[in-house]
């Protein structure tokens, strides 16, 4: 295996965090969300400080890395000046939660808690986000996978989005539409014949089940989560067919 000395601090922030979330107490989960969010914010930076020959695009200069490197949210407009091709399947907004969340926890001590699926759906988002800026697979954290529906959810919307680009790369002639959020881009689909009108309702429906739950802070209920899931699967398959 071809291991790149930049990747291993990643992975080993993920690692730590699955490891404390099998432990299953409160505690566990606040250090693996605080893990997380390292993970995070390291393949960020990671990745805007490569060299050029090894990213391949051009990236920001020392300066401004040194003027917004500080700064999480700075941070990820870089990213997203810098890297918004490395970011299919992935929303900043929801890092941006996230993080916030994570704050919560580092700053207020021990008396905040944190659902366990909301340290899975952070997981998941990680684990894509550093997969297409470092290449950092799933299998080389241990054992990554979704351990809830809201996990399973923030993973399916993923590839979602990964199909979603791959058919506005093919239909679409302005690449606006390529990085723009997904009902943008199911919008520029629609008025092209790929997809229907229809599709279009049935995505915005899961689409804001999806932010109500990754936004928010209460725990999701598993009742209605399990439709939803069911749903996206089947928008997938359809992307698929296409």
């Amino acid at each position: 295996m071809d291991i790149k000395p930049w990747t291993s601090g990643p992975k080993e922030l993920l690692s730590h965090a699955v490891l404390h979330m099998k432990n299953g107490q409160a505690f566990d989960y606040r250090i693996a969300m605080i893990s997380i969010d390292n993970a995070v914010e390291l393949s960020i930076k990671t990745y805007l400080q490569l060299p050029k020959r090894i990213r391949g695009t051009e990236g920001p200069s020392r300066k401004e890395i040194q003027d917004k490197g500080s700064s999480f949210p700075d941070l990820l407009d870089l990213l997203e000046h810098y890297g918004e091709d490395k970011l299919d399947g992935i929303s900043l907004g929801d890092i941006e939660v996230y993080h916030r969340l994570r704050n919560t926890l580092y700053h207020d001590g021990n008396g905040v808690t944190v659902d366990p699926v909301h340290v899975d759906g952070y997981l998941q988002v990680a684990q894509i986000l550093v997969k297409g800026l470092l290449g950092i697979k799933a299998s080389e954290v241990a054992e990554a996978s979704p351990t809830t529906l809201l996990g399973e959810l923030v993973l399916k919307w993923g590839e979602l989005e990964v199909l979603l680009r791959a058919l506005a790369k093919s239909h679409l002639p302005k690449s606006k539409h390529e990085s723009g959020p997904a009902l943008s881009i199911v919008d520029g689909l629609v008025a092209k014949g790929v997809l229907t009108g229809a599709y279009r309702s049935r995505l915005e429906i899961v689409s804001r089940v999806r932010n109500e739950y990754v936004h928010g802070t209460s725990a999701p209920e598993e009742s209605r989560l399990k439709p939803v899931l069911v749903e996206l699967n089947e928008l997938v398959d359809i992307l698929k067919k296409i």
